[in-house]
């Protein structure tokens, strides 16, 4: 079978979901969740509003980030299909492939601990998501190179296997069009997949890892060795939690040649092995150090897909400059520490400004206390003080990361430029053009 790819016609998708249900009837056996979403950008049906429909899967992309970023390896692709498969058993339930989809096609399923997706139909002559469809708004075609993103969808440089044709026009509508603010209480804004309350493990795991590797760095005498391995050991079994299949946490180091999560543990696990050759007299503390560092640089690496903060997409809470501030403080070397001080407080008020511009809410008391632990005080205090107070800072921060970061998908992505984009087109047929003429 030659290499095929969907083709939805969005003028002729009524939202009647007989895709998602004919998708479950071939695939229930090995489905607890939905594989196919029909998105709406008018899901409350507001009549003064135009409504459209988007049905979308797996678009088995030409260059997966899921095979890419999967640390487990358990992603394949049929090179005379197309088709972008899972193996389920060698899943270890990391979610990370659901983080690195901006097509939001891969589905933890909490029941198996494992993430599922669309098979693409392997076994049938078109998928059935294809053949259920009432009105054939899907549809195969030959695969053949992408086009552009349509609706301002994410991860279109993948080459999705989907070809997106037809918006529907906007009506000429009687009625004054809603204000921008009723407009946005009434978008459907899919939940965050990465919450600080959902990845407090992950918060601690890289928090620990970060001080461990400063105190490497420094050269701060250990009278007891055995705590800080214990530290250590304690945040990879922490990182280990968030999986869903724990046991299977061996496989995380399988895709060192494109996975960034599996570069983390490798480089983790090695920091840790270095560590305690250290105190055996087996190793110098600076390839300890190193690989410490290079760790940190992995852990800033895993979250590239959901960080999107300007300038340079730098964050005052990144794991190396959260280990190379401390060392710093630790080591007593002032020009690298107010160097890298600086660099922190300047990145954290650029950020501040920017979420202030786009109209997200601040927290002043939070950013209260981490100006203060992590900037004001590590300079009136003794140094061991001063480098608590630096750990409680950048912890502050680490937590405000996890806060914010986003993870594109096509929900987000059409609750941001498919409603308003429309209910602008809207406004400038009401008015004639002349909300155009006057801008």
């Amino acid at each position: 079978m030659s290499a095929r790819r969907f083709l939805f016609h969005a003028e002729r998708c009524t939202g009647c979901e007989a895709c998602v249900l004919g998708c479950w009837m071939e695939n229930r056996a090995a489905q607890t969740l939905p594989w196919r979403t029909v998105h709406t950008s008018n899901p409350h049906r507001r009549p003064d509003l135009p409504v459209f429909h988007l049905s979308l899967a797996c678009h088995h992309c030409d260059d997966p980030a899921c095979l890419e970023n999967c640390p487990a390896d358990a992603y394949a692709k049929d090179p005379a299909t197309g088709a972008v498969t899972l193996r389920q058993e060698a899943c270890m339930g990391c979610r990370y492939c659901t983080w690195a989809c901006p097509h939001d096609a891969p589905k933890f399923s909490p029941a198996a601990g494992t993430v599922e997706k669309c098979t693409f139909c392997p076994d049938r002559e078109e998928p059935a998501c294809v053949a259920r469809c009432p009105v054939e708004a899907l549809e195969m075609e030959p695969r053949a190179q992408a086009g552009p993103a349509p609706f301002g969808l994410p991860g279109w440089d993948l080459g999705p296997g989907v070809r997106i044709t037809g918006e529907p026009a906007a009506p000429r509508f009687a009625a004054p069009p809603p204000a921008a603010g009723v407009l946005e209480g009434l978008l459907r804004v899919p939940e965050p997949k990465i919450t600080l309350r959902g990845e407090w493990t992950l918060v601690a795991f890289t928090t620990i890892l970060a001080v461990l590797t400063a105190r490497m760095a420094a050269g701060v005498p250990f009278p007891h060795p055995w705590p800080y391995l214990a530290a250590g050991g304690a945040s990879m079994a922490l990182s280990a939690l968030h999986l869903g299949r724990p046991e299977r946490a061996w496989r995380a180091a399988l895709n060192l040649r494109s996975s960034w999560l599996s570069r983390e543990i490798t480089l983790a696990s090695l920091f840790l092995a270095l560590c305690a050759a250290v105190f055996l007299g087996l190793a110098p503390a600076w390839a300890a150090a190193a690989a410490g560092f290079a760790a940190l640089c992995a852990v800033d690496r895993v979250y590239r897909v959901a960080l999107k903060v300007p300038p340079f997409n730098l964050h005052s809470g990144h794991a190396l400059l959260n280990g190379v501030y401390l060392a710093a403080v630790l080591a007593g070397n002032a020009p690298l520490a107010v160097a890298a001080g600086a660099l922190k407080a300047l990145l954290y008020g650029w950020r501040k400004a920017h979420f202030a511009r786009r109209g997200r809410g601040l927290r002043p008391l939070v950013s209260l206390a981490r100006v203060a632990a992590g900037f004001v005080l590590p300079g009136l205090v003794p140094a061991p003080w001063a480098a608590l107070a630096v750990v409680l800072g950048d912890l502050v921060d680490r937590c405000e990361y996890y806060d914010e970061l986003e993870i594109p998908s096509p929900g987000a992505a059409l609750s941001r430029s498919w409603s308003f984009g429309n209910a602008r087109r809207s406004r400038l047929r009401i008015s004639g053009g002349s909300e155009a003429k006057s801008s």
